[in-house]
């Protein structure tokens, strides 16, 4: 029974966030947070007979950098309260695997090629540095937008029992198995099919999603060109040459594969997918669920058009509180004195309505001074009444509403002391514009320029015009001081600032290497680990069965070069590691034990070494004269170097 739970943090560091998938059966996997780091990992937890084989992969594959392969970050064992458990850190798992993919559909020839040879690009520079995957399949290949991931390489096959470094796997087979996983891979995405050795094994989760194994005739394999119609011809040949009965001419390493694959094109699994599950690139359409109206006609219950509003030819128009007042002003203004007109309803009522009985518009008004015609006379609205029609135009209210009659506006008597009388316009009433009033900013704002400018012209005469002091001459130095003795010099002002000017000089490690005098080297393809500032990474030794390196060698070491020569008073070493011995040496690689030891202890997860004094040189060599012991064996983990 599981002891991980949400919000548990192991090693106080890693916060499980939640459960993630996995097929493999000895391996419970979660997404984390790296609460030093604040980023996303993945936490697999290994357990079963293999899983020290596992953790011993895992620190094989940390050694490949390749942006195609999942990152290793971290491994090592936790107790979360029910015993130790070994666990493995890597980057998260993103996109989707190749099962994920081919479920959508099918990939076609193109994108086939660009995703088994982004793959078996990966697997040949893993290759070189003699890590093999053994176990490659569809779940442990994954497409991230226009990126292809191999995941698990060397881990999964150290949990199915099948190790290539130990193994009878080994050489030139385990590269010959892994370049035959590749080709079944582009026979799956193209088929849905697996031809490669059968995935029911015990290692792989009962509830993992297995593809269905490809179909076999007297030949071997049947031909991808056999199930799809117009396949690459390179692709066909490349399955017949692998999967056939007879097949000399089978690649035998992952380098094999991308030669017979390039070149390839970008990565596009949407392009891969059919017509019908691709996404439309046209707009949508939208139309009315109406019948079509004809020409000229109104939908049921639509008002009438609104009157025009007529501006008077002098004044401005103040907006009134009613509209109706709007209406008899236009009814006053074009509808003769005396008039009664009945206007009939503008549309049919329905079935739901009762009718609108017709509205009176009654008009008993003394007559109106004539205004003056404007410049050109309102044309009637939409080609139906004249304008005066609007005035007296009833519109539909709703059921039961009370009808407003319109009636026109006698007009207003004179104001007192005589005038011309005032028509009353209703809604609309004549008024002069209003006048502003404030104070106008820019006579000010210029005024104060002038001022300023004239200001600083006076100041700059002035400054021209002005004698300049008179030199000051320098008081003589007296050389014997009041007593008779000779006085103190002080420093001149070329030596105070080449003084102040002299930089601080601090290490800065410009390289590293290992040091093993007496054998073949010590894991090379490593050293830069030693000092990327990044602490989950390491330079390691090899294994000896005793610390006193069984017999063989005398000592091994580690070399820092500087950039320049600066002074060092300490060095830490941040390890995994417990227990040996190690010296300190200002000298070189060529001559790694000579001068006096300047610091010696035994190695922590931080050694911190003290100098006897401050040492300046460019070069520094850790000497280690017993092993000390990590996880088990008897070898080094050297994860940062530190000078100060």
């Amino acid at each position: 029974m599981s002891t991980a739970h949400p919000g548990t943090v192991m090693v106080d560091r890693y916060r499980l966030v939640q459960l993630a998938a996995t097929d493999l059966a000895a391996a419970e996997a979660w997404e984390a947070h790296d609460q030093i780091l604040d980023r996303p990992v993945r936490v697999t937890f290994v357990d079963g007979p293999y899983a020290s084989a596992a953790l011993d992969a895992a620190r094989r594959a940390a050694l490949v950098a390749d942006p195609r392969l999942s990152r290793v970050l971290d491994v090592g064992s936790t107790d979360l309260g029910a015993g130790q458990r070994s666990y493995i850190i890597s980057e998260p798992y993103r996109g989707s695997s190749l099962t994920e993919v081919v479920s959508g559909g099918l990939v076609d020839a193109q994108q086939a090629r660009a995703v088994v040879g982004e793959a078996a690009a990966a697997l040949e520079a893993a290759g070189q540095r003699g890590v093999h995957h053994l176990a490659l399949r569809p779940e442990a290949v994954r497409v991230d937008g226009h990126r292809v991931v191999v995941t698990g390489l060397g881990i999964d096959a150290a949990l199915a029992g099948v190790d290539g470094g130990r193994d009878h796997i080994t050489g030139a087979g385990a590269a010959a198995a892994d370049a035959r996983d590749l080709v079944a891979l582009a026979y799956y995405a193209l088929t849905a099919r697996w031809p490669g050795d059968s995935l029911d094994e015990p290692w792989i989760a009962p509830d993992a999603v297995r593809p269905l194994p490809a179909q076999r005739d007297e030949h071997g394999v049947v031909p991808v060109s056999t199930l799809v119609p117009h396949v690459d011809p390179e692709l066909d040949s490349l399955v017949r040459r692998t999967f056939g009965s007879d097949s000399p001419d089978a690649p035998t390493t992952p380098g094999d594969v991308v030669a017979a694959l390039a070149p390839w094109g970008e990565v596009s699994v949407v392009a891969a997918l059919p017509q019908f599950v691709q996404p439309s690139t046209e707009p949508p359409v939208r139309s009315s669920v109406m019948g079509a109206v004809g020409t000229g006609a109104a939908l049921p219950g639509t008002p009438p058009p609104a009157p025009p509003v007529r501006r008077p030819a002098s004044g401005r128009i103040a907006r009134s509180a009613a509209v109706g007042g709007a209406a008899g002003a236009a009814a006053a203004a074009a509808v003769p004195a005396q008039s009664t007109q009945a206007i009939p309803p503008v549309a049919a009522p329905t079935a739901a309505q009762a009718p609108v009985p017709p509205v009176q518009a009654t008009a008993a008004m003394a007559p109106v001074p004539q205004q003056p015609a404007p410049a050109q006379q309102p044309v009637a609205a939409y080609g139906a009444a004249p304008a005066a029609a609007y005035g007296n135009q009833a519109y539909p209210t709703a059921q039961g509403a009370p009808v407003q009659q319109q009636t026109a506006h006698a007009p207003v008597p004179p104001p007192p002391g005589g005038g011309e009388p005032r028509t009353d316009t209703g809604g609309f009433a004549s008024s002069p514009a209003p006048k502003r009033r404030g104070v106008n900013p820019t006579p000010i704002v210029l005024g104060l320029v002038v001022v300023l400018v004239l200001a600083g012209a006076l100041w700059a005469v002035s400054k021209v015009m002005s004698p300049s002091p008179p030199p000051v001459a320098a008081s003589p130095v007296n050389t014997e001081d009041a007593g008779g003795g000779a006085a103190a010099e002080e420093p001149t002002d070329e030596e105070s600032s080449e003084a102040s000017e002299t930089p601080e000089v601090r290490p800065v490690i410009q390289s590293g290497d290992q040091l093993d005098p007496e054998g073949d080297g010590q894991h090379p393809e490593a050293v830069d680990l030693a000092y990327d500032g990044d602490p989950s990474t390491f330079w390691y030794t090899m294994y000896f069965n005793t610390p006193d390196f069984a017999g063989l060698r005398s000592g091994l070491g580690y070399v820092v070069e500087l950039e320049d020569a600066a002074p060092v008073t300490s060095i830490t070493l941040n390890t995994n590691s417990e227990g040996g011995r190690v010296e300190i040496r200002a000298t070189s690689r060529d001559k790694p034990t000579d001068g006096p030891v300047l610091a010696e202890g035994s190695f922590s997860s931080e050694t911190k070494l003290d100098l006897k004094e401050e040492t300046v040189a460019d070069s520094f060599v850790i000497w280690i004269t017993e092993l000390p012991s990590t996880n088990g064996k008897n070898y080094l983990e050297l994860n940062e170097i530190v000078l100060s």
